[in-house]
């Protein structure tokens, strides 16, 4: 009986192996299968580059790289970018255009699926101009004050609100600058005294920048610039002077100086109410051959003085003292 056991035992395991052995191979279509012709290891990475303020915008050519040395594209008007064949695992991506904060961003693909990543970029913002003058102010007491006046017109294209912060830069010294409205620009007044050697003629030969910072920290160096020029000479007023009694029409008269440089003269005239001086008139561009000016209106009686500045042509400036005058009675017709 164990003998026809075990002969229908071998029957059976050789028919087995027999019917294996015609049954074909199973087809390998499928692409997650290693031994499939159709098998890729790799995945799809899709994503957007966009603003980094709302409404989120689509930035355009902003170029994509996969790091440390991979595949790099460029974005489509819409922002969007698209890699295949990308090898499952972390990676990194790169993404930069001019005029933008470059920014990384890492993401992980998975064998046969799609990866979809958004990078928002900060727009970087920019200087449009700079300009610098010095400034000479001849007083009576404490005597003569030198300072330079820097101007600049900054933007962002996320907007004026995205500025954090303005400097003008020389050196190792740096100066804060405020926004000025009207017309909307920056500003700041350096003193001589501010400066190491408390003289103004350290700034000569040094080159100055602005340096702009938006609120995510982007940071624009514009252009580097210099003093163009110091005025040393200095206009001096001969007529109405020292508390002089003038003419409600009075003829302002000076002696040229000694400036062997393109300049013309700007005249000022104030009015003294209680030691408080107030600004009334300017006058601007006045001929450099001429050493007299008559003031075109009617002054009524009061406490005034005038100045008078030599104004090269890159704005830089050298103002007299003041030269003080009393009109009394009535304002001539």
């Amino acid at each position: 009986m164990r003998g026809t056991f075990r002969h229908a035992a071998d029957f059976v395991c050789s028919l087995l192996i027999f019917l294996t052995a015609c049954i074909p191979d199973a087809p390998r279509d499928n692409p997650l299968d290693p031994a499939s012709p159709y098998f890729r290891n790799s995945g799809v990475l899709t994503g957007k580059v966009l603003s980094f303020y709302e409404p989120f915008l689509g930035i355009p050519d902003a170029q994509v790289t996969v790091l440390p040395s991979g595949p790099s594209t460029l974005s489509q008007s819409n922002g969007s970018f698209s890699f295949s064949d990308i090898v499952p695992g972390d990676i990194s991506l790169l993404i930069s255009k001019a005029g933008y904060a470059s920014d990384t961003v890492r993401t992980t693909i998975v064998l046969a699926q799609n990866t979809n990543v958004q990078a928002h970029l900060n727009a970087l913002p920019f200087v449009s101009s700079c300009v610098i003058v010095t400034r000479k102010v001849d007083q009576w007491w404490p005597g003569p004050s030198y300072s330079a006046v820097i101007s600049s017109v900054v933007g962002d294209p996320d907007g004026q609100g995205d500025i954090a912060s303005v400097l003008c830069t020389v050196d190792t010294a740096s100066f804060p600058m405020t926004f000025i409205p009207e017309p909307p620009h920056y500003q700041v007044t350096i003193n001589a005294s501010s400066l190491p050697t408390k003289n103004l003629e350290w700034l000569a030969g040094k080159s100055l920048a602005i340096v702009v910072q938006d609120k995510p920290k982007g940071t624009t160096n514009g252009k580097s610039f210099a003093v163009s020029r110091i005025i040393q000479q200095t206009v001096i007023p001969i007529s109405p002077t020292a508390l002089d009694t003038a003419v409600s029409r009075p003829e302002f008269q000076w002696a040229r100086p000694n400036a062997s440089f393109p300049y013309s003269y700007k005249l000022e005239l104030n009015r003294q109410d209680q030691g408080v001086p107030t600004l009334i008139w300017t006058q601007d561009n006045v001929d450099p051959l001429l050493t007299s000016f008559q003031y075109p209106d009617s002054l009524p009686p009061a406490l005034y003085f005038w100045t008078i500045a030599i104004v090269d042509e890159y704005g830089n400036l050298s103002r007299s003292k003041e030269a003080s005058f009393i009109v009394t009675g009535e304002p001539a017709p």
